[in-house]
């Protein structure tokens, strides 16, 4: 073969070589993108399963390509906002971190890697934690993470009572990213912590600003029943008026039988629940007061709402959650038995229950499995008549001998004990159920006296409506009680044998 013959073979060799390199690593990154964009779409329409494979696929065999830090990325995020799997999301955030510490998804690991601490942390001790993740999004300049990273921030310092740092958070996601998602939520976030500072003005102007800046959104309903909430505490006195309530002629829910030993009244998003001992049932009616379902329960003793807004509904010997009935198990001598005696329940954000078994004596700590955690807080024998779990997890308990209401953290710290008795904050004649609104304030029902003491997020009373400033003669024996989230007041009155509304 001549030497010019030899050279042409060589670089035709060498060209079959680069061409053959440039395609065995050009296909997998146009493949890995295509699963990528694949597995976004299955996922907006709620195909777990299916993009769950294309990003699975992108991270076992694509590992090398650009897009593989996504993929880590988008299963870490359906297991933290699907799965609610802490271990499983961390691991995915973390390992998009370790492979790809400068790629493009880095910043948005470290963001979910602190709403991860967040929403799992009972407690808020680890609360500093997440701030740190948090503030790492910001070594990655320009990255997109950036006004969610600050948003969080603000939510985070919001949790920790630290309101003026959180306004500042938040201002700066609506100065600086003024047309971000994140916005909105800023501007809701800085009237909240106003509220939490004595500053209703300021709060009322922003939620004003977000229902004229951001109208016919889910935030601008929000908005506008937090300015409802907070004009009518703080706005009206301001003007000179009273803090006052007006029935609602126009709310009449109904049956053709009259209610029959009412035990508890709930409000979700969904409507307004009514527990019927007597006929062994939970009633919900919708916000218009027209009846949209029943729900049989085999020996109904109390009922409340969890953070997700789904029934709790606490039969004599079992519970039932999503619809389904569970028992549970306490150790005995004989081995484990169930709850004999249950009177009522709550569930946290985290899917932990807290059991009050009246043969027991006890609160008791379940976790999400039904796994018996212990009493709470302590063994220590106790009565209650009803328990509610505000935003943060702190459990607000009425106590049936004393008629007081005490706080505990979740990890079982006594926060505040309130006295209804001679001596106490408020002097009331019989407390016979407890409420909460979104901005913390505590409402306390006075059966005997048709009355609603009313506490601030700090436990301190703001105000009592008597049966003159919730309109007179409006409740004659009212015997349960809760509040939505623009304030209105919705109670059962025995007497009247209905459902009463007061805005």
């Amino acid at each position: 073969m001549s030497k010019r013959l030899r050279l042409r073979v060589g670089l035709v060799g060498l060209l079959v070589f680069v061409a053959g390199g440039v395609f065995a690593q050009g296909v997998p990154t146009e493949l890995a993108r295509q699963h990528l964009e694949s597995g976004n779409q299955f996922y907006e329409q709620g195909r777990y399963k299916q993009a769950l494979n294309d990003f699975q696929i992108i991270v076992t065999s694509m590992s090398g390509t650009e897009y593989a830090d996504d993929a880590l990325l988008r299963i870490g995020r359906y297991y933290l906002d699907i799965e609610e799997d802490f271990d499983k999301a961390r691991e995915s955030f973390n390992a998009a971190l370790r492979g790809y510490p400068t790629g493009n998804a880095a910043p948005g690991a470290y963001y979910y890697l602190g709403e991860v601490v967040f929403r799992s942390d009972r407690t808020g001790g680890a609360i500093d934690d997440a701030l740190a993740n948090y503030q790492r999004v910001f070594l990655y300049a320009g990255n997109p993470w950036i006004p969610a990273a600050l948003y969080s921030t603000g939510r985070a310092l919001e949790r920790q009572g630290r309101f003026q740092e959180a306004v500042d958070a938040y201002f700066q996601v609506i100065v600086d990213h003024p047309r971000s998602d994140w916005s909105a939520g800023a501007q809701l976030g800085v009237g909240r912590a106003s509220v939490r500072q004595g500053e209703p003005l300021e709060a009322m102007a922003q939620f004003q600003e977000v229902r004229n800046n951001y109208p016919d959104t889910a935030d601008a309903d929000v908005a506008l029943d937090w300015l409802t909430l907070v004009y009518r505490f703080y706005g009206a006195p301001m003007l000179g008026k009273s803090v006052s309530y007006k029935k609602d002629s126009s709310f009449k829910p109904a049956m053709r039988d009259k209610f029959k030993d009412v035990k508890a009244l709930r409000v979700s998003d969904s409507g307004i629940h009514v527990l019927e001992r007597g006929r062994k049932r939970v009633i919900t009616f919708d916000r218009a007061g027209q009846m949209a379902g029943t729900r049989a329960a085999a020996n109904p003793y109390g009922l409340s709402v969890d953070p997700r807004g789904q029934l709790v509904i606490a039969n004599e010997k079992g519970l039932i959650l999503d619809g389904a009935p569970r028992n549970y198990m306490i150790p005995a001598k004989d081995g484990p038995e169930p709850l004999e005696k249950i009177r009522w329940a709550v569930r946290d954000l985290l899917g932990e229950v807290y059991v009050y078994d009246d043969k027991q004596k006890k609160i008791l700590r379940f976790d999400a499995t039904g796994q018996l955690l212990g009493p709470f807080p302590d063994s220590t024998p106790r009565e209650v008549l009803a328990i509610e779990v505000d935003q943060l997890g702190n459990l607000v308990i009425l106590e049936k001998k004393a008629r007081d209401v005490v706080v505990y953290s979740p990890e079982g710290r006594a926060l505040a004990r309130i006295r209804t008795k001679r001596g106490g904050q408020v002097t009331l004649k019989k407390a016979s159920d407890i409420a909460l609104d979104p901005a913390g304030y505590l409402y306390i029902l006075d059966e005997d006296q048709a009355q609603i003491a009313v506490f601030d997020a700090a436990y301190q009373h703001f105000t009592t409506l008597t049966a003159e400033s919730l309109g007179s003669g409006a409740l004659q024996k009212p015997v349960t009680m809760d509040v939505d989230a623009s304030g209105d007041l919705y109670v059962y009155d025995d007497k009247a044998k209905a459902i009463i509304r007061l805005h």
